[in-house]
């Protein structure tokens, strides 16, 4: 059977993260039928693996992770893993996800994976693709090793986004891309500006441990390694393809190995390569993906599939039971990674959503972006897992959503319910302060120069050095350190990573009167903010209005910068 390229699944692809050997992966997943394991090249994720999913799980079970290190996976516990011990994570891999036998396709740096996994794990492999296997020799190597991975650190001015941009964009244009000879042109397209931004998030997410994973292939040296095979094996070259130089190089190949080049572009190797997988498909386990990693599904992070989208959260049941125990649910604020504060007390779970379009949570449309629309998900992911009461506590303008969760639980029939609220610095904007603040919000739109990036980082550096709700004047400044690169440089990674969704998330948090509704909230509400006149000026007003009183210090206590307000 050999599938058209016409062919598309209609199975939805899906991500989820999965336990393996204390690690978390992300896989992204379709289809029924005979199993495939698609590998994608570094500094990649599984995100470039789509098109292949999508077309593949018409026919087959197909399963795309996220190489240890890149994407949303977790990296090796290892300060520099070789390809042997990648290798030996994709078999841990398919114990998680007790399967036994798939056929396994790699792209550039997943071929050299995929073909030591066949070479260690050959009662795993039913067939083995290449798409451009790299056989560097001791010269390229080591130009490689010298210059090709450069570290990558956050700088103050935001300038090492706009190396990463360049130096993405050269790799398209050179091999090296540090070599920009005329030996080392490449004759590929001009990448779009949407390919750029994509390629950019993923070194992003890997930030500079994106070298461990990306050198160890650099770092291999089997020249026999392809010769050595005992499953039946494809190995293709692009015609195209900067590899291709590399085909000669592969020497002594056994009768089960084919190494060859293919001429006519994407749909030659389309077609190549789902003849391999029909003819192979037959030797591969069969299941339903979707049953296979509900049964490895992590314990620590988990994609949840809700009314407006899917979101993600951060688990820790930190010694507590989930269905028994007061729950801590944990809303950072907009454009900020989801965390697990460590302030909790033992016995306490926690759970911290991951918002739209933050972490892996889904980029939902526009117009479901709301609060209302947002607390409704996360109170269908405390419901699913099993949650049946619940503290909330929000930083900055977070809060609208913790109140609008306080609101709908409430309003529910079923569990869980909020027992208890506590915001930290909430923005309780007035009609110009907001218009203000919205006014100032960056241009996130992809930009051919990188310049979205830059905008990004600079308005996170400004929005922490003056009161964002003010003009920027002397009066507006903040009697503050100035925040470190490495402290910034995550927050400006969710922001771009939230793109369009930012804007919106913004508007609907400080425009909703949502925390007016706390009025008739039954449990306890703590309102803090840190000591510093804005911060008091705009929770004074929301306390009041809520009928909240100032707690005092007590005779020789000390303060902590930190001014709190409860119910009397």
């Amino acid at each position: 059977m050999s599938i058209s390229s016409s062919a598309v699944s209609t199975h939805p692809i899906s991500a989820q993260f999965i336990d393996v050997a204390g690690r978390r992966v992300l896989v992204r997943f379709a289809g029924s039928g005979p199993a495939v394991l698609l590998l994608h090249q570094s500094p990649q994720n599984s995100r470039a693996l789509i098109a292949w999913i999508e077309r593949l799980s018409a026919h087959y079970s197909v399963f795309a992770p996220d190489t240890p290190g890149f994407g949303y996976s977790d990296p090796l516990p290892l300060a520099q893993p070789t390809i042997p011990d990648y290798a030996a994570a994709l078999s841990a891999l398919l114990d998680a996800l007790g399967i036994e036998r798939v056929i396994v396709n790699g792209v550039h740096t997943g071929a050299v994976t995929a073909l030591r996994f066949a070479l260690d794990f050959p009662a795993r492999v039913a067939g083995l693709i290449c798409d451009g296997y790299a056989r560097f020799n001791a010269e390229e190597r080591q130009l490689l090793l010298n210059g090709y991975l450069p570290p990558f650190e956050p700088q103050w001015d935001g300038s090492h986004l706009l190396w990463l941009w360049a130096r993405l964009r050269e790799q398209h244009l050179f091999f090296p891309w540090n070599t920009a000879t005329k030996s080392a042109r490449m004759a590929y397209p001009a990448p779009s500006t949407e390919r750029l931004s994509g390629d950019v998030l993923d070194i992003l997410d890997a930030g500079d441990g994106y070298r461990a994973g990306y050198r160890a292939p650099f770092l291999y040296d089997d020249a026999t390694a392809a010769s050595r095979l005992t499953v039946e094996t494809c190995i293709f070259y692009r015609a195209e393809d900067v590899l291709v130089t590399h085909l000669p190089r592969l020497q002594g190949l056994p009768t089960n190995v084919v190494a060859e080049i293919v001429n006519g572009g994407p749909a030659a190797l389309i077609e190549r390569t789902d003849a391999f997988i029909a003819s192979h498909a037959a030797n591969a386990s069969r299941l339903n993906a979707g049953a296979a990693v509900f049964g490895a599904v992590s314990t620590r992070r988990r994609v949840f599939d809700t009314t407006h989208g899917s979101m993600c959260a951060l688990i820790a049941t930190n010694g507590g039971d989930l269905a028994s125990s007061l729950v801590v649910v944990h809303l950072s604020e907009i454009g900020t990674p989801a965390r697990i504060p460590v302030e909790v007390p033992h016995g306490s779970p926690v759970i911290a959503p991951e918002l739209p379009g933050h972490g892996a949570s889904q980029v939902w449309s526009v117009e479901a972006v709301t609060v209302g629309a947002v607390a409704q998900s996360v109170l269908e992911v405390l419901q699913a897992l099993g949650v049946t009461r619940f503290s909330v506590t929000a930083d900055g303008a977070a809060g609208a959503i913790a109140a609008a969760l306080a609101q709908v639980s409430a309003v529910t029939d079923a569990k869980p319910r909020c027992e208890q609220v506590r915001l930290h610095n909430p923005m309780l904007l007035n009609d110009a302060e907001r218009a203000q603040f919205i006014s100032q919000l960056p241009d996130l739109t992809p930009h051919s120069t990188g310049a979205h990036m830059l905008a990004a980082w600079n308005w996170a550096r400004m929005k922490a050095l003056f009161w964002p709700w003010q003009q920027p004047t002397m009066a507006a400044a903040r009697k503050v350190d100035a925040p470190a690169p490495v402290r910034l440089h995550p927050e400006v990674v969710e922001i771009l990573r939230a793109g369009a969704l930012f804007a919106p998330l913004w508007r609907t948090a400080l425009a909703d009167r949502v925390y007016l509704a706390l009025a008739e909230h039954d449990g306890l509400i703590t309102i803090q903010c840190d000591d510093e006149p804005e911060r008091v000026r705009i929770v004074n007003t929301l306390a009041k209005t809520l009928g909240l009183v100032e707690a005092t210090l007590s005779i020789g206590e000390q303060s902590n910068g930190v001014r709190s307000w409860q119910k009397p």
